[in-house]
């Protein structure tokens, strides 16, 4: 079950959603995949850089989630753990050659081709840190709960990254 909080005020912005979970119905479980599978799936597309196994890793992902809903008191964040670990374990499982990825796969700008054949160029967990950081929209230590390093790994792959970013980017 979702509550909506909202004050009437239209300019203030969208209302505030709380999640409350059932544990005894999955109707919580079907808000949640409904509301989480897209951005899941592109969390793990810039993870893995592939688009197959990105709906694979997110399909894992949900599957887990729901074996353990009853026992879950963040399905969110269990989720979106299992996203990033799971795009972990299918980059150790492939040796991935650097790919362009076809409009015919994903219709992204060229700009956009051009930040994800950066990142698939970084080392994964710099790349994991980026992504959740820029994209998630996390912060440091939620990067470091999530992926479980120290705070001190998450802010030098960040400077790390970053830097490698720019050399490659930058005209």
């Amino acid at each position: 079950m979702t509550r909506h909080l909202d004050d009437g005020d239209e300019a203030a912005g969208p209302p505030v959603v709380l999640e409350v979970v059932d544990a005894t119905s999955t109707a919580g479980f079907d808000d949640l995949f409904t509301t989480e599978r897209r951005p899941m799936t592109r969390l793990a597309f810039l993870l893995t850089g592939s688009e197959a196994t990105a709906e694979e890793v997110v399909q894992d992902a949900f599957a887990q989630v729901y074996e353990r809903w009853a026992r879950l008191d963040r399905p969110g964040g269990y989720l979106r753990t299992c996203v990033v670990n799971g795009a972990r374990r299918a980059g150790k499982r492939r040796a991935r050659d650097l790919r362009v990825v076809s409009s015919a796969e994903v219709s992204i700008d060229m700009e956009a081709r051009e930040m994800l054949d950066a990142l698939s160029r970084l080392r994964p967990e710099w790349r994991a840190v980026v992504v959740l950081r820029f994209y998630g929209d996390m912060g440091q230590e939620e990067i470091a709960e999530v992926l479980g390093m120290r705070l001190g790994t998450v802010k030098s792959s960040l400077h790390r990254a970053l830097g490698q970013l720019r050399e490659e980017i930058a005209p």
